[in-house]
């Protein structure tokens, strides 16, 4: 049985959204930040922003495409008028930095205003803030409803909704004396990137999304599930536990944790099988690698995790080919020994 803590951090590294991205990101934000904090209008209505969203979590994936910025108007309720409140967080960034169809970096979106940081020279170092206008609902939050038409001055053009305690959440698990850890580092998090890659490389655009993955991973670790202490046995049962939790969706909904409801919007129960059959497919290759030796091994990891523009996700171990098999130097060349060849006699 082949234990590649090294091969598994080496794919972490490759899914962080780390160097000169991570700077530029940080550096974008705070700007959001600081230019919508500085609105005499905001100020009036208690704006106190923040950071959400996986970034936050620090459960992002590379290429990280987006940050968002919880705009948070201490100083107003659900009894304000959507539209008003929306309005003037847009009219800002607007001011700024000018629509995308007049040439500039805006995008008005459902309940949201993204503002474009791009980068002419490499896409994948391009990204957005999402900025997201929220008011008080008793101890929560709400955000404005994707359906425009209800904003009007009452609290159906408001959704209930609670992020920050998600990301407490998420770094109370990660961080709890029972949770596991891989050597002295705290494996929550990572394995949910680890998640969210496969995802991303087995379903692509098809539900359930990141965030929903994240969710199913939370709910198995926090059900105490997942047990182990190498990146190997926790990442193959943590896709076993998902893929039984997408299995029992249609009937046991899941959870948004921050708000202890199910999610919504809801998904059909043809995308949940479809993510289970998918999920169980990747777990069985899992458990095949955790009992093959170590260069077999690292080609199903290799499958499960896929690759992004830095190349494979997954590194090979030290003597191993990509097709899985183990490399020997004869005479000064590198020759690969099938484990199935046999000798003539």
């Amino acid at each position: 049985m082949a234990i590649l803590r090294p091969q598994f951090e080496g794919a972490l590294n490759r899914i962080e959204v780390n160097g000169e991205k991570r700077l530029r990101a940080i550096d974008a934000h705070t700007e959001i930040q600081e230019l919508l904090s500085a609105d005499e209008y905001l100020q009036a209505w208690g704006i106190n922003t923040c950071l959400i969203g996986s970034y936050s979590r620090h459960t992002a994936i590379y290429p990280g495409k987006d940050v968002d910025v919880f705009a948070r108007l201490s100083d107003l309720d659900t009894s304000a008028n959507p539209g008003n409140v929306y309005g003037r967080v847009e009219t800002v960034l607007v001011e700024e930095y000018g629509r995308v169809e007049n040439g500039g970096r805006v995008t008005s979106q459902a309940r949201s205003v993204k503002v474009d940081f791009p980068n002419p020279n490499d896409h994948n170092a391009a990204f957005a803030v999402d900025a997201v206008p929220a008011v008080r609902n008793g101890e929560r939050w709400a955000i404005p409803t994707k359906d425009q038409y209800l904003w009007v001055p009452s609290a159906e053009g408001w959704v209930t909704t609670d992020p920050e305690r998600f990301g407490q959440l998420s770094s109370d698990l990660s961080t709890a004396d029972w949770s596991p850890t891989v050597g002295s580092q705290d494996a929550y998090k990572p394995i949910v990137k680890l998640v969210r890659q496969a995802r991303r490389t087995h379903l692509g655009d098809r539900r359930p999304g990141g965030l929903y993955v994240e969710f199913a991973t939370y709910d198995v670790w926090s059900s105490g599930v997942v047990t182990g202490d190498e990146w190997d046995h926790l990442f193959a049962a943590t896709l076993r536990q998902v893929a039984n939790r997408f299995q029992r969706a249609p009937y046991e909904p899941l959870v948004d944790p921050g708000l202890g409801t199910p999610v919504e919007p809801a998904l059909d129960a043809n995308d949940w099988i479809n993510a289970s059959n998918v999920f169980q497919r990747l777990a069985n290759l899992a458990e095949e690698a955790l009992s093959a030796e170590k260069c077999k091994a690292a080609v199903k990891w290799r499958e499960i995790l896929g690759e992004n523009d830095r190349g494979q996700v997954f590194p090979l171990p030290p003597g191993c080919d990509a097709n899985g098999f183990p490399l020997s130097a004869v005479g000064g060349a590198t020759i690969v020994r099938p484990k199935e060849a046999t000798r003539f006699g």
